[in-house]
């Protein structure tokens, strides 16, 4: 009997043993399983937000081509314009039929590249976070998937809706003090800057390394004329408005950061040969097309330049607004203008360049006085600058923003007074950055409604030019200074 009683004893403690075991191996295969699963559904998200966009995309002469063109077609992101052609891949088979093995050549006429992806040979690309506080996915990409789970979980998100506290640091340039600073683009932390100078021998625009912040270098310089209003990048090109009535459109190669070239000067065509011609003020690139603005003249005051061989710039469109173009956004076939006369605020439609039409404007109270300034569009929300005319009234407001950019009317804008005027937008999911020249509220952060009671002013010691975004950092040109002031949060 004891033999037996202690047999059971050791085959209880086996028993026990074997239990904790299979408790652990469990605990262990549902972590992986866990693991796996979340894995998979990311995938799987990952996927169908591919297969949406792909969905989306028209591809032309599937049975007849080996070439293939695909059109994006997913939502804007105004930070992000990566302006290139790329073949994906190539096969020298002959068949035709794409659902079969054959790879054939396909060419996006847009390409939006990921963060984790090598920039190198895109010197042209604005890769900005789509929440410059948190530095999440760059681009549209994942739009749908996760957004409502990244804004929620933000600190400063819907649930916590405070504007996010910034860091604003000031860069030293190492150029001329006197040099009236026009523009400024910022591109993996390289700065692109032009510059109007009333002496003929400076120059008009820098290329200038700022990862030092502390000890920003010239890599290059160039002396086009007469001095440039504002630049466009794409590619390994700078292109200029000129402020010049010789030629307005100025095209700068770059061989590399440290080798700028000349390669071309484009006068736009007179409407009679005793026409005074205007000066450009304005400047967008898309897609081969340079849209180009100038100051009132008896001519058009919009042209659309077909640069796709930038030898031999061809104006092929045109638009009259009988007054100075300040800024220009282009989104597909829509093409948004801020000018100085009544309808200060112009939605074009572009897709036929010889027959550009208006689609629908905005007259905000103060025009005769104020003129349209900024743009910018993020997604579907589009926000909108002007000045503020010398003095401030309340009731005429200096920025607006509105929900969706293709509401016909522009009606009922969420919109803001700001003394001083707004000279620049950068706009990401939950907020609008606007540099103004408020006294003591230079950099103003609010969310999309323009609300005051969550918002966040920032002082910078100068007025500022103009502002920009490089990944999750902000960039503000100061007027009057050599100096740009880096925001980070």
């Amino acid at each position: 009997m004891r033999n037996i009683t202690r047999l059971n004893f050791y085959q209880r403690g086996i028993l026990l043993l074997d239990i904790m075991l299979a408790l652990s191996l469990a605990t262990l295969f549902i972590a992986i399983l866990a693991e796996s699963s979340s894995s998979a559904r990311d995938l799987f998200n990952r996927a169908r937000e591919r297969d949406r966009l792909l969905d989306a995309f028209t591809i032309s002469n599937q049975s007849t081509s080996t070439s293939i063109t695909i059109n994006q077609k997913e939502r804007s992101y105004g930070n992000d314009r990566t302006e290139t052609i790329t073949t994906l891949f190539s096969n020298s088979g002959t068949t035709t039929d794409i659902s079969k093995s054959f790879a054939p050549t396909i060419s996006f006429s847009s390409v939006r590249i990921r963060p984790d992806i090598s920039s190198n040979g895109f010197a042209g690309t604005s890769i900005c976070s789509v929440d410059l506080s948190h530095n999440v996915t760059t681009g549209s990409f994942n739009y749908l998937n996760g957004i409502n789970e990244v804004l929620n979980s933000a600190p400063n998100g819907p649930l916590n809706p405070k504007a996010p506290l910034a860091t604003i640091t000031a860069i030293p340039l190492p150029v001329n003090p006197l040099l009236p600073l026009t523009d400024l683009i910022v591109r993996d932390g390289i700065a692109y800057i032009s510059s109007d100078s009333s002496k003929a021998s400076d120059p008009d625009l820098f290329v200038i390394d700022i990862h030092d912040i502390s000890n920003a270098a010239v890599l290059s310089s160039i002396n086009t004329g007469p001095g440039i209003s504002t630049i466009a990048l794409a590619g390994k090109r700078v292109y200029a408005a000129a402020d010049s009535t010789v030629a307005q459109l100025h095209i700068i190669r770059m061989d590399s950061l440290k080798n700028l070239i000349l390669e071309t000067k484009y006068k736009l065509p007179l409407p009679q040969a005793s026409t005074s011609p205007p000066v450009a003020s304005s400047i967008f690139y898309s897609n081969g097309y340079i849209y180009l603005g100038t100051t009132k003249w008896d001519g058009d005051e919009l042209s659309v330049i077909n640069v796709t061989d930038p030898i031999n710039p061809t104006k092929i469109g045109w638009f009259e607004t009988g007054s100075k173009i300040n800024d220009i956004f282009v989104n597909g076939d829509t093409a948004y203008v801020a000018a100085s006369d009544q309808q200060q605020l112009r939605v074009l439609d572009v897709h036929d360049h010889s027959n550009i039409s208006l689609l629908n404007s905005f007259t905000p109270s103060g025009w005769q006085r104020q003129e349209g300034k900024a743009l910018s569009l993020f997604e579907n929300e589009l926000a909108f600058g002007r000045t503020s005319g010398g003095f401030d009234i309340a009731s005429d407001h200096e920025l607006f923003s509105w929900a969706s950019s293709s509401s016909v009317p522009l009606s009922s804008p969420s919109s803001a007074n700001v003394p001083g005027g707004v000279y620049g937008i950068v706009s990401d999911r939950g907020y609008e950055y606007a540099a103004t020249r408020e006294v003591n509220k230079e950099l103003r952060i609010t969310n999309h409604e323009l609300g005051t009671s969550t918002a966040s002013y920032y002082s910078l010691p100068v007025q500022p030019q103009t502002i920009t975004c490089d990944g999750n950092k902000l960039y503000i040109l100061a007027y009057a200074a050599p100096v740009i002031y880096e925001v980070s949060f």
